[in-house]
This record gives structure tokens, C-alpha cells and sequence, in this order.
């Protein structure tokens, strides 16, 4: 076969040639780039997982501005009910108040030193309260400090029984009572 004849079969059938040498160019293409093909793998699949993670992050970001306000309302009434450290009159007029609200005998109040350490957002504030009173009233004031406007925590609690003085006694009331011993945590700032 000469020249000439292979030049007059390529004109005889010149789409079927045509397609001959793609596929022969092709071939050679695939098996030069063979190696990269894992690569391209690799980087598809990260590319699909980011894509995916962005278009959860766009579906979880509808509702995020009414989320951050809701957020930011919480965090007001947290703050809202925090104690400060050095706000030693306000902290023990809490106290002072949870008496007359409950009518026991407030006998010892004070605001513990706050423990050292690094410079926290929150700390437990120790406070040592002892009260007396009938068991109805010392209930009432724990129920108080438990649901009062504050984060409170009991690291320890003592009921003890009281004896009245001998001026009660000769009166004709009631001899007996309730002392209540408190070592509790309020939740607050330094």
C-alpha cells in the first residue's frame, strides 16, 4: 500500500478515518493521564463534601437571625440574674429579704472569699446562712433560695432542732423550732 492509495481510502471514507484517529488520540490521552485520574477522584469527593456542608450550612442559617436573638434575650435575663462579688450589701440584703418574706430569724449571714484561680465569665459566689424558725418557715425559706430570682447551689444543708428562749416558754408559745445551717453557692460574677 502506498501513499497515494491510503490518500485515495481516506477520501473514499473520510468520516470513518476521522473517527479512527480520535479514538487513537484518545486512547493515547487516557493512558497518558491515567495517573491523574485518582487524583481528580480525591479532589472531587472533597469538593462534594464541602459543597454538601455549605449547602447544610445555608439550610441551617434561615431561622439563625430569629436563633441569635432568642440567644441574645436568654443571655440578658442570665446576666439579669447574677450576683456580684463585690456588691457585699446587695447580696446580703437577698438574704435579709428572703427573712421578712419568710418570717424566720435570720442568725448568721455571711458572703464567703472567692476562690483562686483564673478569671472565669461565671463563679460560684460561697455564702455560710444559718436561720431559725418553725419547720414550716425554714422549708419555706429553703423552697425560696431555690427558686428565688438566683442560680443557687447547696453544697451542704443542716436541720437541727431548737429550743426557745426561757421568755417563750413562760409565755405559753411554742418551745420548739427549726435551725437550718447552709453552706450554698450563688451563681455570679467576679
Amino acid at each position: 500500500m502506498t501513499a497515494a492509495d491510503l490518500l485515495a481510502m481516506i477520501k473514499k471514507q473520510p468520516i470513518g478515518f476521522a473517527c479512527g484517529v480520535i479514538c487513537v488520540i484518545c486512547a493515547a490521552l487516557l493512558y497518558f493521564r491515567s495517573s491523574t485520574i485518582d487524583e481528580y477522584r480525591a479532589e472531587n469527593e472533597t469538593k462534594s463534601a464541602e459543597a454538601t456542608k455549605i449547602l447544610g450550612n445555608v439550610r441551617n442559617s434561615e431561622k439563625l437571625p430569629v436563633q441569635v436573638a432568642e440567644i441574645q434575650a436568654l443571655s440578658k435575663e442570665l446576666d439579669s440574674r447574677l450576683i456580684r462579688a463585690s456588691q457585699l450589701a446587695a447580696n446580703l440584703q437577698y438574704f435579709y429579704k428572703l427573712e421578712a418574706e419568710t418570717e424566720v430569724k435570720l442568725l448568721d449571714v455571711r458572703q464567703g472569699i472567692l476562690p483562686k484561680g483564673g478569671k472565669t465569665l461565671y463563679t460560684g459566689i460561697p455564702f455560710t446562712v444559718s436561720v431559725q424558725g418553725s419547720f414550716k418557715q425554714v422549708l419555706a425559706f429553703l423552697q425560696k433560695l431555690e427558686n428565688g430570682p438566683h442560680f443557687c447551689h447547696f453544697t451542704t444543708v443542716n436541720f437541727g432542732k431548737s429550743v426557745a428562749s426561757a421568755e417563750a416558754s413562760k409565755a405559753g408559745a411554742d418551745t420548739t423550732g427549726t435551725t437550718l445551717s447552709l453552706n450554698l453557692e450563688l451563681l455570679g460574677g467576679p
